[in-house]
């Protein structure tokens, strides 16, 4: 008897909880066709011992397939939200099958709201990045393309005045980088993180300004891969601020300019840092069977210590980048669920350091384009 009361209590308690909560769940899967060129950013052309290497011999491309799902769980009870989201990814190269890969990115976030105005937001992450071999874009320390990320946040949603949002948040990142040769290398990051957007009408359109701002400390550790004990450290601050526009065309196009500032502080060896600015510009339109989003920024990075120099030695500056980014994502729905998409994406960057004895440091440009097909249930 007493079995059949807690039971009939655990029933009515779980019908009592679906009565006020609302759970929704979406997924889709999608594939694309497409070419990479230098997925590897490499440079063309560098000095070895046994002469010199050109384009044929550093730069990796190939034809690719692109296999990503999403999946996303949101349950909702009172003032209370949880959410999960899953995003599979793996990038097949055909010419160069060993150097195909995959990734796993996860994510749960809470958020309690205590009344119109305030809530308490938490996340929790983890991100793998299954890949092997190294990047071009690196600078001053060599980090592998793999790694496994995980890391949190906590903090507080409020709204201090009329039409305004913001957010004040403290969280935590360790990536541990997979070893390459003898070498390894990890980072854990803590820092705080401001947020603040304020939305007014002209006309019947919402424009947006929005202000984000955050500082982090960042520590490296670098082994052998035989020890124990940490052989290399780095110290590293970060800030960065990003102030934004939302422009709307009309009730399907908005424009969004924006400005980054970016500045890494070494505090290890005075050497490493640098200041990093540019404009940049975002497009979204979306109606019912159309969506795209589009993306460009010109980024210029000034090294405040880092000489550059040409094969001969150096040239009397200070090594400085400079980025064009371009991105473009756009879907069609055919009907039945299923969509037609293309990616295009394109990173060049120009440098002042043209020594041909080294790999980092220099210029290479890496784009790819794909067409696909995404399904959502």
């Amino acid at each position: 008897m007493n079995t059949i009361k807690i039971w009939m209590t655990v029933l009515l308690g779980f019908i009592y909880m679906q009565s006020f909560s609302q759970i929704k769940n979406t997924f889709n899967i999608g594939t694309e066709g497409g070419y990479e060129y230098n997925y590897f950013r490499s440079p063309k052309e560098i000095r070895t011992d046994e002469g010199i290497l050109n384009e044929s011999d550093l730069i990796s491309s190939s034809f690719y397939q692109d296999v990503e799902v999403n999946y996303k769980f949101r349950y909702r009870w009172k003032n209370n939200r949880f959410r999960i989201s899953a995003n599979p990814f793996a990038r097949i190269f055909y010419e160069n099958s060993d150097d195909s890969y995959w990734s796993l990115n996860t994510v749960a976030k809470y958020d309690y709201k205590f009344n119109r105005k305030t809530a308490l937001i938490a996340e929790a992450r983890l991100m793998r990045m299954n890949r092997e071999g190294l990047g071009g874009d690196q600078d001053v320390l060599i980090n592998p393309l793999g790694y496994t990320n995980y890391g949190g946040t906590l903090g507080v949603e409020f709204a201090p005045i009329k039409n305004n949002e913001s957010s004040v948040e403290g969280f935590y990142n360790f990536r541990n980088f997979d070893a390459f040769g003898v070498r390894d290398l990890q980072y854990s990051e803590f820092g705080v993180q401001l947020t603040s957007v304020q939305t007014f009408k002209i006309g019947r359109l919402k424009h947006k300004v929005g202000l984000s701002i955050y500082a982090k400390k960042r520590l490296y550790d670098t082994f052998n891969t035989s020890d124990v004990e940490p052989d290399g450290e780095r110290d590293w601050d970060y800030v960065k601020g990003t102030l934004s526009y939302g422009l709307p065309i009309n009730k399907y196009l908005q424009l969004r300019p924006s400005f980054v500032y970016y500045m890494r502080i070494d505090n290890s060896t005075n050497r490493s840092g640098f200041n990093q600015f540019g404009p940049g510009i975002s497009l979204r339109y979306k109606n019912k069977r159309t969506k795209v989003r589009s993306s460009f920024s010109f980024i210029t990075r000034d090294y405040t210590d880092i000489e550059a120099r040409n094969t001969e030695g150096t040239i009397g500056e200070n090594l400085k980048y400079e980025y064009a980014n371009f991105q473009l994502n756009a879907s069609q729905k055919i009907g039945g669920g299923f969509s037609i998409t293309t990616t295009l994406f394109s990173r060049i960057r120009s440098t002042n350091y043209t020594d041909i004895d080294a790999r980092s440091f220099r210029n290479y440009r890496n784009q790819y384009a794909g067409i696909g097909i995404l399904w959502e249930f």
